[in-house]
C-alpha cells in the first residue's frame, strides 16, 4: 500500500506553517462576538420600549457561532428567537465572514398571519430601505445573494400583499457590507429598531 501524500500549493504551505493568521481570525471573531453581546443588551432596551408579543420574548436572546456556513465562519444573534416549527417569530443578526452583516425578520405560521398586515401597511417604508425578501424554498438559506432572495424594489404593493397572504414563511432582510465594519453596530441598531417599530403591537 502506497503511503498517502498531502499535496499543497506553495500558498497553502505558507498558510499552514503560519499560526498567526488563525490566531488573528480568532481575535476578530471574539471582537465581533463581544460587539454582538453589547448589541443584544441594547436590543433589550429597545424591546422594552416597544410592545411585542410576550410569547416570542420568553426564550430570551441567544448568540451562536460556527465555522462552516458555505465554508465560512459566522456569528448569529437571535433576539427575539421564537423558533417553533411552522410558527416562527425571530429577528436574526448575522455576521458572515467575507460576505456581509445582516438583520433578518423571519415570520411563519400564526406569526405571519398576526403580523402580516403590519408588513403590508409598511410596504413603502420597507421598499425604501432597499431590503430583500425570501418567501419560498428552504427558509434556512441565509445567503442573500442566492436566487432564494429578491429585492423589494422590484416588487409592487399588490405582489407583496399576495406573498404575505399566501407564503408559508417570509424573511425580510437588511444588510450592510463588511467594508462598513467601523459603523456596523450603529447600522445594525438602526435596522433592528426599524423592524421592531413596524411590528409593535397597536394595543
Amino acid at each position: 500500500m502506497q503511503s498517502a501524500k498531502i499535496s499543497l500549493s506553495p500558498q497553502h504551505i505558507k498558510l499552514v506553517t503560519n499560526a498567526g493568521w488563525i490566531l488573528t481570525k480568532n481575535e476578530i471573531l471574539l471582537h465581533i462576538k463581544t460587539a454582538f453581546e453589547d448589541l443584544y443588551n441594547w436590543q433589550q432596551l429597545i424591546i422594552k420600549q416597544h410592545s411585542l408579543p410576550a410569547d416570542v420574548l420568553k426564550p430570551g436572546g441567544k448568540i451562536s457561532r460556527g465555522e462552516n456556513y458555505l465554508g465560512l465562519p459566522w456569528i448569529v444573534l437571535d433576539n427575539p428567537r421564537h423558533f417553533v416549527k411552522g410558527n416562527i417569530f425571530a429577528i436574526r443578526t448575522l455576521f458572515w465572514w467575507g460576505r456581509f452583516f445582516s438583520t433578518t425578520l423571519h415570520l411563519s405560521g400564526q406569526w405571519l398571519q398576526t403580523m402580516g398586515q403590519k408588513l403590508v401597511s409598511a410596504f413603502e417604508s420597507l421598499q425604501a430601505e432597499s431590503l430583500k425578501i425570501c418567501h419560498s424554498g428552504d427558509e434556512w438559506v441565509h445567503d442573500i445573494n442566492s436566487t432564494s432572495y429578491s429585492s423589494l424594489s422590484t416588487m409592487d404593493h399588490k405582489s407583496f400583499e399576495k406573498i404575505i397572504q399566501e407564503a408559508p414563511f417570509v424573511k425580510i432582510v437588511a444588510h450592510t457590507n463588511i467594508t462598513n465594519i467601523e459603523n456596523t453596530i450603529e447600522i445594525l441598531m438602526q435596522q433592528f429598531e426599524f423592524l421592531v417599530n413596524i411590528l409593535e403591537n397597536d394595543s
